[in-house]
This record gives C-alpha cells, sequence and structure tokens, in this order.
C-alpha cells in the first residue's frame, strides 16, 4: 500500500506543479506523465491485492492448523479420559475441557478470519477512497479522464461486493 501512496504523493505533486491557466483555476496537464501515472497504479494495484490473497491463504493456512491441533488435543483428552477410570465425573470434566478448547480455538480462527476481512476490505476502501479522490479531483480538471476513473471505481466496488459475498 505504501508503493500506492507514493505513486499518489508523486502525482499530487506533479498537479501541483503544473501551470495555471491565466484567470482559471485549471492547470495545463502532460498527459503522458498522467497516463504513465495511471499506468504505474494499474501496476501497483495488483500486487496489492495478491498481497491480501496471501495473507487470506496465510490465514486459511493457520485456521486448518489450529482446528487440526484442536482436533489433535480433543482427541487426545477422549484417548485420556477413555484410559482413566471409569468414573462419570473424571470422564465428563475431561470431554468439557476438551470442548472448551476446541470453542476457544474456534473462536481464535473466526478472529484471525475477521481480521484478515477487515485487512482486506481496509485496502480496498483506502484504495476506493483514493480513487475517489482522483475522481473528484479529475472532475475539475480532466474530461476524458473522468470516465476512465469511474470504470476503475465500479471495479473495486464489485470486488468488494464480492469478498462480502464470500464472507458468508
Amino acid at each position: 500500500m505504501d508503493s500506492i501512496m507514493l505513486l499518489l504523493d508523486e502525482m499530487e505533486g506533479y498537479l501541483q506543479e503544473c501551470n495555471n491557466l491565466p484567470f482559471s483555476s485549471k492547470v495545463v496537464v502532460n498527459m503522458e506523465v498522467l497516463y504513465e501515472f495511471m499506468a504505474d497504479l494499474r501496476m501497483k494495484l495488483p500486487e496489492e491485492i495478491k498481497r491480501s490473497k496471501r495473507l487470506i491463504e496465510e490465514k486459511d493456512k493457520i485456521i486448518s492448523e489450529a482446528e487440526a491441533v484442536a482436533q489433535g488435543i480433543v482427541e487426545e483428552a477422549k484417548r485420556q479420559a477413555e484410559k482413566m477410570l471409569d468414573e462419570h465425573e473424571i470422564r465428563r470434566q475431561a470431554i468439557k475441557e476438551a470442548e472448551a478448547m476446541l470453542a476457544q480455538t474456534k473462536q481464535t480462527a473466526d478472529e484471525i478470519t475477521e481480521s484478515a476481512y477487515d485487512y482486506v476490505d481496509s485496502i480496498l476502501a483506502q484504495s476506493q477512497k483514493v480513487m475517489e479522490d482522483m475522481l473528484q479531483n479529475s472532475e475539475q480538471q480532466f474530461g476524458a479522464y473522468d470516465q476512465y476513473m469511474r470504470e476503475q471505481l465500479d471495479v473495486i466496488h464489485g470486488n468488494r461486493n464480492e469478498l462480502k459475498r464470500t464472507d458468508k
């Protein structure tokens, strides 16, 4: 995300350095430079999305490992309970503790999952915010650039909606 923010800072600096038209708030912009900024954004945004996907994959791996550990703990607790005296209270207590450990592990896995989705959503929200800010600026200065940014914003919005659907 830092590389995107740096690129946006560069773009903002460039726009601030552009010459103003006399008696107007409009500026003269070299479209080649602007297209270069857009190309860099197109390159860097997929990298951030890939990084987010890797985080989700890591989260899934951690959850799988946690569930396997929890399952192993539950199985071990059951084995130990069966080896103990056949007293009902001891067996019931061991099962209760194993279930509590499993519930705690599931809660931790759910928190990790939520955290990963929140992180991905925050990246997408930041990207959406950046695109919205750029869109507002483009409406004042660049007519043709306006249509391009709206299409990119729709893609990000669609990605967020799809992410929310997969979360449920």
